[in-house]
């Protein structure tokens, strides 16, 4: 079947990106390296702290992946549906795609955390 118009956002497009880990760390990771590179060129620790904070924010949206993965509209729509039997006999009450989602939570909250305690404690490196 195909998706209704109605379950699509006008920004859906735009936010989708947002939902890409491996940009999200790749990111991350130069900007650390720009604000370690900055405060050595500059002999300013403060860079480091400045860039930590982008990076905290890049944690969030990656924790947030699975609002801009499914869509603005979408991203609570699995929300009450019928649980399944896993292989075991188990409840089974996400989809393979929920949990490949979930780990990009996983990598959003610790590269926040990351970015957090670089934000604070990052000019102590110097």
């Amino acid at each position: 079947m195909k998706e209704s118009p109605i379950d699509i956002h006008k920004y859906d497009y735009l936010v989708k990106h947002l939902s890409n880990r491996f940009m999200i760390i790749l990111i991350s990771i130069v900007a650390i390296l720009m604000g370690m590179g900055f405060s050595i060129q500059l002999h300013e620790p403060g860079y480091m702290n400045r860039f930590g904070g982008v990076v905290a924010i890049l944690g969030l949206l990656l924790t947030m992946s699975p609002f801009f993965l499914n869509g603005i509209y979408k991203s609570q729509s699995a929300c009450g549906r019928w649980a399944g039997i896993d292989s075991s006999g188990n409840l089974l009450t996400t989809t393979q795609a929920e949990r490949l989602i979930g780990d990009n939570v996983f990598f959003g909250v610790v590269i926040s955390i990351i970015g957090t305690l670089i934000n604070c404690f990052g000019d102590l490196i110097f």
